[in-house]
């Protein structure tokens, strides 16, 4: 019993789940990942890539899903993504409960998308245009531990009708970043 109590404080501590300050509502992240994943890990460890290359094609997009569950009626989530070495950080990309997509279990997902084409480095690459993106099959790729250029997590403030919760996915872990990633799967030419 104790140790459920010490892993509740624990997990409320590393900001994964929170309560609305007038107790109107509650929300934790479930899970941040993208739509690579490499290949032969298991559990599956998502990363971000500012390039994926292939024999035929390179992609400078990966597509971000930040999933949580919340109680209370949202009116909207900010999310930001943090970078674990670097106190840089995107603006709050704000997205309007309409544009959430929702689960079987109930759980939300904010879905966008990061475009490194101008050359930074994820995270300070966000690009969104939020728009209720479906969201892609998830694709292996292969790493180089060299390209490895940090790593990020994500802060949200879901928005209800009556308060705002903060929550963050640092407790979760973190998503690997690297300047390149290895593909066997051809990216659509229009990414």
């Amino acid at each position: 019993m104790l140790a459920a109590v010490g892993l509740t404080g624990f997990l409320a501590s590393c900001g994964s789940s929170g309560v609305a300050p007038d107790g109107s509502g509650s929300a934790r992240v479930v899970e941040v990942r993208t739509e690579y994943t490499v290949q032969g890990s298991s559990p599956a460890r998502y990363v971000g890539c500012d390039l994926v290359k292939n024999a035929t094609s390179e992609s400078s997009v990966t597509q971000v899903v930040v999933k949580f569950a919340a109680a209370g009626s949202i009116q909207n989530v900010q999310v930001t993504l943090r970078g674990v070495t670097s106190a840089a950080n995107n603006d709050a990309v704000t997205i309007p409960s309409s544009q959430l997509t929702k689960d079987q279990d109930g759980n939300y997902s904010a879905v966008f998308d990061f475009d490194s084409s101008s050359g930074k480095v994820l995270p300070a690459s966000i690009v969104v245009t939020p728009t209720q993106p479906a969201i892609r099959p998830v694709k292996t790729v292969t790493v180089n531990a060299a390209d490895r250029v940090g790593a990020f997590y994500a802060d949200l403030l879901v928005k209800t009708d009556t308060s705002s919760i903060a929550i963050s996915s640092r407790g979760l872990g973190t998503v690997d970043v690297y300047s390149s990633c290895y593909s066997a799967t051809a990216q659509p030419l229009s990414r």
